[in-house]
């Protein structure tokens, strides 16, 4: 059996051979701390085509201080990647485009709960007591209990369950 970490390689090594975009999400989103908050404020990372970073600002006066300043944020991207992955920066106005550093995670969602089956309980008290199956099947049991308001199951309101019913 192989080990997972050498499937992941494996498949990061199809998808990403030369790991480009491995090493590009990182600069995205160490933004700030590679270039500053000061110049984080004023310069996004877009983008980049081949070898020159793009990188977006929302004023034009800004963006002619960071064509001056491009050596420098060259210099900084390619200190972080540790190698020489830029050669040129541009810089363009922002307008519609997204920086790269800013994309959020979207908001984490309640976990789904399964429907309660129609025919649960059937083999409640039926089974031996001391047995795991037994023990398993009533914490599937608890599993549907609802909720009370403060978080704890709900006391138990169920009847007893029909004689024809099975599970």
């Amino acid at each position: 059996m192989k080990r997972l970490a050498s499937l992941y390689n494996r498949f990061l090594s199809r998808s990403d051979p030369d790991g480009t975009h491995y090493h590009l999400s990182r600069l995205w989103r160490h933004w700030p701390e590679i270039v500053g908050p000061q110049i984080a404020a004023l310069a996004r990372p877009v983008g980049h085509r081949g070898t020159t970073l793009i990188v977006g600002t929302e004023d034009h006066m800004v963006a002619q201080e960071l064509t001056m300043y491009a050596p420098a944020l060259l210099e900084q991207a390619n200190g972080f990647l540790g190698m020489n992955f830029f050669d040129k920066v541009r810089v363009d106005l922002l307008g519609d485009h997204v920086s790269l550093d800013t994309i959020e995670q979207p908001a984490p969602c309640a976990p789904l709960r399964p429907g309660r089956p129609g025919r649960l309980g059937g083999l409640a008290g039926r089974l031996d007591p001391a047995s795991p199956v037994a023990r398993c099947y009533e914490a599937y049991l608890r599993s549907f209990e609802p909720e009370a308001p403060g978080g704890a199951p709900a006391p138990d309101k169920t009847t007893s369950p029909k004689e024809d019913e099975t599970i």
